[in-house]
């Protein structure tokens, strides 16, 4: 009886293993797929960040509606990327 039950749940685990496997592997390559491309857009206004940020917000806004990401700011500029969209068709 115990001998059932234990292969029971090796098979459950098992199974849950395979699953789970495949999930991560499918994962790491649609991963491995991702491409980039990347912008730089620099600051219109010189001086201290907070003023930078503060003038060019609007077109921080609008970049990040067109899927823009700001990875980091360097003196004057912002860099930025995003996922290369796949043209269908």
């Amino acid at each position: 009886m115990k001998k059932n039950y234990y292969r029971l749940m090796f098979a459950i685990v098992f199974a849950v293993g395979l699953t789970f496997s495949s999930i991560f592997v499918c994962a790491e390559e649609n991963i491995a797929e991702t491409q980039w491309e990347y912008k730089i857009v620099y600051a219109k206004t010189k001086g201290t960040m907070k003023r930078q940020v503060k003038q060019d917000q609007p077109v921080l806004n609008e970049l990040g509606k067109q899927g823009w990401e700001l990875v980091t700011v360097q003196y004057s500029n912002y860099y930025f990327k995003r996922k290369i969209r796949n043209k269908i068709g």
